[in-house]
């Protein structure tokens, strides 16, 4: 009864793990990716192997492995940790790479392996063609990542962006200026679409916390700030004040590194002492929550206007 219970369990499982054989992850990878390929339809062709797909049959393919397949090997095929998913990543296996048109994949599949709880499934040979380009596809595009190319982001309307930069959600002019900071911007980012939509969302900042120093790093000059380091002000219960920038700041200590002097550390003690954190950029991170995709695709196309 226990073990029915297991196999009803795992009864959507498509392609377990092998032992050693079918199924068994061994090397080759993305070296053997062009192997067995379903070349059909009007697809753009692969950059390197030459092969097309019919998108139509890859989406197929997709539903139909997600639908048996995907609850122990994820939607990507890529498998997982082994708890509750299989460890097997299907895009580096043997049998798959091998797999013609198919075949070997459907001759698995009429059996499977019931001593590994994975069982049999009965799919017509449309769906099993169309699994088995999928699959294919997903090789493919694993092995050529390192061909991918950005597409042109510029897409947006300048006229609709510097509406947004001047306007009451925007109010980007509040902190900016299209003839002052902002002027040349495109030529200061190299003309990259994708640097300056980067800019939008992040406010430039790489950090923003004016370096790091090491726990014994107390005797050493303070780091300088950036002008977006986000600062923190210690108010201790007596009055006193301190700025500086944020080092740890948890439930039980405040440390900060003032502009000048050592660190300073203050043990937290109820409500005590307060801390008001300053950051430069918050008005980037309040319209993180109001930005749609349209929004940063017009700004950018009108920060690029700037020359």
């Amino acid at each position: 009864m226990k073990n029915q219970f297991r196999i009803a369990i795992l009864a959507g499982v498509c392609l377990l793990p092998a032992s050693g054989q079918l199924l068994a992850q061994g090397g080759g990878g993305a070296g053997r990716a062009g192997r067995g390929v379903v070349g059909i339809g009007n697809a753009p062709p692969s950059p390197t192997t030459g092969t097309s797909f019919d998108p139509a049959q890859v989406a197929r393919g997709e539903k139909t492995f997600g639908e048996k397949c995907a609850s122990c090997h994820r939607a990507n095929a890529r498998g997982g940790t082994g708890k509750g998913i299989a460890e097997v990543d299907l895009l580096r296996s043997p049998m798959v790479l091998d797999d013609t048109n198919g075949r070997e994949i459907g001759e698995f599949l009429k059996y499977g392996r019931p001593e590994k709880n994975m069982p049999k499934f009965d799919v017509t040979p449309q769906e099993n063609a169309d699994m088995a380009a999928f699959l294919h596809r997903q090789i493919v595009a694993a092995s050529e990542r390192g061909t991918y190319q950005r597409l042109n982001v510029l897409s947006g309307d300048a006229k609709a962006g510097e509406a947004f930069f001047n306007g009451s959600v925007g109010k980007c002019n509040t902190c900016h200026s299209a003839t002052g900071d902002m002027k040349g911007l495109a030529a200061k980012s190299n003309n990259d679409a994708s640097t300056i939509q980067g800019l939008i969302v992040g406010g430039g900042s790489a950090g923003g916390r004016g370096g790091g120093r090491g726990r014994g790093g107390a005797t050493d000059a303070p780091p300088t700030p950036s002008k977006s380091a986000t600062t923190a002000t210690v108010t201790t219960k007596t009055g006193e004040k301190f700025t500086g920038l944020p080092v740890q700041i948890t439930d039980f200590v405040v440390v900060i590194q003032p502009a000048t002097g050592p660190i300073k550390s203050f043990l937290k003690v109820g409500d005590w002492p307060k801390v008001e954190l300053h950051n430069p950029l918050q008005a980037h991170v309040d319209l993180l929550g109001k930005y749609t995709d349209a929004d940063i695709h017009n700004l950018a196309a009108y920060l690029v206007s700037l020359k």
